[in-house]
């Protein structure tokens, strides 16, 4: 089964946002469109926020992850704001997971 942040990274870049990496929640480590150094960011901290950002360079929507030892493929993402996208996220990736 597919991680859930490397399925909302690859998921956001196809619908047509940008990625916002805030490592540990604080700084920005990366912003743009490259699925590689996005994932780079998020697995480089224990935790951190991922943000979906528009053109204009609004986010959308935002997620919270955390990286803990053995632990269940969705339980990466742990928290997020609840709006239309991040339901579409939710709603697809649990769909590929058969729920």
């Amino acid at each position: 089964m597919e991680k859930a942040h490397l399925n909302l990274i690859k998921w956001g870049l196809e619908e047509g946002y940008s990625i916002e990496v805030y490592g540990e929640e604080e700084y920005l480590d990366y912003a743009g469109g490259n699925y590689t150094e996005a994932v780079e960011a998020v697995e480089a901290c224990d935790g951190g926020l991922i943000q979906l950002v528009v053109p204009d360079g609004d986010p959308v929507a935002w997620f919270r992850y955390v990286f803990d030892w053995n632990q269940n493929p969705d339980e990466i993402i742990n928290d997020w704001g609840i709006n239309e996208v991040s339901d579409a996220w939710d709603k697809q990736y649990n769909n590929l997971r058969g729920n």
